[in-house]
């Protein structure tokens, strides 16, 4: 412990030693691999400081920077958050480190995504923060701007938080290929941090997060869990609206008695609201609340805040309160119907007893006899902490396609120029010349031009020198695509 707080300044390692006691292995794993600039992989249960691992070291070279007179009005690090409100759970997060070791009043933090403001983009604009978090799509559209790419220019590390819930998805492709631009950007490769709790196996992981080598930081951690499997409790023969509904809203606020803070998850948001409708008539107005995709960015901060204040008796959710989202000490979590994979029913489990000294508890109430038996086997899996291999999809030439839109936007490129930057994104490593000859070649609409279809080009393409550019219309494209 104490090798691993010496790289800290005295102010930040006191500061941590009085506050949260002794560092986690996974913080002693992490610590020296980043503050040493290299990539790194880290995993580790929910609740066990992940996030704190990836940015403690950050915020005290910036503070030592600071009090030094080098730290520059310019953007250092890229945090890039899945979730729109992980992305503002994680900004109030950090004051609690930053005022600890003093660095709230210098060390500028700022958000970006669907819900900020035109104001607050013009002011990121002329006052770059030091650290910018950010979700996939605003960090392309950034990088699709001028002036989004004048402030992105300067940053030196990023770190990508839930990377199990990016890496088997072309959203992760995209965002992949997004990093592999801001290196291009920067003129150098960024420092890497992927940050994880549920992924399988971690060396593809790795693979996947950077080109170069990547320390893998995943010290084996046991976290106590409980689950268990109840029957299903609808009874077909009675004659009322939604039976199962009705049975299992009614067990479920059972289970809400006595306890300050449940979450309740379902696999989807018409159910969600379905459960809540049911839970209040028998709790009361507003003693179940909803938390989906589709709230506005007010209702999303007004139920979180409920939570964390303990005044919310149950949140019935979807995968949007699956990631890390900061939601005080929650007693117990409850599963109605069988959820879709291991690896998010671990994340949804460690909502519950957020901490690595406490047990976390999940309940699964099963719709229908079948899923009984699904939930059982999901269960025992969970419970043994196995989860689901990563399949990442590679080529994606479809997401390769918006990206030649949006990088000719502002810019010329060569062909080769492109080439160089496809290697540095994992699932376009194996993209040959040629297919990018023919992504620019339908692009430039080619396809419709032999059948005599009248289209404007995406792009304009010189064959003869190899080189893409865009206009207006580009730009418009590769920003409405989104």
């Amino acid at each position: 412990m104490g090798d691993c707080l010496q790289l800290f300044d005295t102010g930040t390692a006191q500061w941590f030693r009085e506050t949260l006691g002794n560092p986690t292995p996974v913080q002693e794993a992490s610590w020296p691999a980043i503050a040493s600039g290299s990539h790194a992989l880290v995993s580790a249960p929910t609740g066990t400081g992940k996030t704190l691992s990836a940015f403690l070291v950050f915020l005290d070279r910036f503070k030592r920077q600071a009090e030094k007179g080098s730290l520059k009005p310019q953007l250092y690090l890229i945090y890039v958050s899945p979730l729109k409100s992980l992305a503002a759970d994680i900004r109030e997060n950090l004051r609690r480190p930053l005022t600890g070791i003093g660095g709230d009043d210098v060390i500028k933090v700022a958000v970006r995504t669907g819900d900020t403001t035109q104001k607050e983009r013009q002011q990121m604009v002329r006052k770059p923060p030091h650290i910018l978090i950010i979700t996939p799509e605003s960090l392309y559209l950034m990088l699709t701007g001028k002036t989004g790419q004048n402030v992105l220019c300067t940053a030196q590390a990023v770190i990508i938080d839930e990377l199990h819930a990016l890496i088997d998805t072309k959203r992760g492709a995209h965002l992949m290929l997004s990093l592999a631009r801001l290196d291009a950007l920067c003129d150098r490769p960024l420092q890497r941090i992927g940050l994880s709790a549920t992924i399988s196996p971690l060396e593809m992981a790795a693979r996947y997060l950077a080109p170069e080598a990547v320390c893998i930081a995943a010290p084996p951690m046991e976290k106590r869990v409980e689950l268990r499997t109840l029957g299903s409790y609808a009874d077909s023969r009675k004659r009322k609206k939604d039976p199962v509904w009705q049975e299992l809203s009614a067990l479920v606020y059972q289970y809400c008695i006595g306890n300050r803070s449940v979450i309740a998850f379902v696999e989807g948001r018409r159910y969600a609201e379905k459960l809540a409708y049911y839970v209040n008539l028998l709790g009361g107005q507003d003693f179940a609340r909803v938390h989906h995709g589709s709230l506005s960015k007010e209702q999303r901060q007004e139920v979180e805040q409920s939570l964390r204040e303990g005044s919310l008796r149950l949140l019935c959710a979807t995968s949007s309160m699956e990631l890390g989202i900061d939601v005080g000490e929650i007693d117990q979590v409850l599963q109605v119907g069988c959820p879709r994979t291991i690896s998010g029913t671990m994340q949804r489990l460690g909502r519950a007893g957020h901490n690595p000294s406490r047990t976390s508890v999940m309940y699964l109430f099963p719709r229908t006899p079948a899923e009984s038996v699904l939930c059982g086997m999901t269960a025992k899996l969970a419970s043994e902490g196995k989860v689901e291999r990563m399949s990442p999809p590679e080529g994606c030439l479809d997401v390769l396609a918006q990206h030649l839109v949006s990088m000719a936007a502002f810019k010329s490129y060569t062909l080769e120029e492109a080439m160089e930057i496809l290697p540095r994104a994992w699932p376009f490593r194996n993209v040959t010349r040629a297919d990018v000859e023919s992504v620019l070649e339908m692009l430039a609409g080619d396809y419709e031009h032999k059948r005599d279809v009248p289209v404007r080009p995406r792009i304009r393409y010189d064959r003869l020198h190899a080189k893409f550019e865009g206009d207006r219309y580009s730009r418009m494209l590769a920003v409405s695509a989104v």
